[in-house]
């Protein structure tokens, strides 16, 4: 799980990184991001995913990379918000298009 001070969990951030952020997609993954001086990440995971367990699933699989890779995050605020397609890919597909965003973004 990431630590308190690198979530981004309040309406009024997400709504800003919607609105001045930019956008990157993938097939199954879509990255909103904007500069800041620390990291801070959320994730929005639609009804159209899937169900809860599925929801819930795709959520740690994304928290997971996203915490393996905290330390070398330039200071940004984003939100990674998955697609209904990415309910069926593995760790290791989110995992691949997580970090393809990341570097696309020249987060990494």
């Amino acid at each position: 799980m990431l630590d308190k001070a690198h979530r981004l969990n309040k309406h009024g951030s997400f709504a800003y990184v919607y609105r001045k952020g930019k956008r990157i997609t993938e097939p199954d993954l879509v990255l909103f991001y904007t500069p800041a001086r620390s990291v801070r990440v959320g994730f929005s995971v639609s009804n159209k995913v899937g169900k809860a367990v599925v929801r819930n699933k795709v959520k740690r699989r994304l928290r997971a990379v996203t915490q393996s890779k905290l330390g070398a995050l330039r200071g940004c605020q984003a939100i990674v918000s998955a697609k209904p397609s990415a309910a069926g890919k593995d760790y290791a597909a989110l995992e691949a298009q997580l970090l393809r965003l990341f570097g696309r973004a020249e987060l990494l």
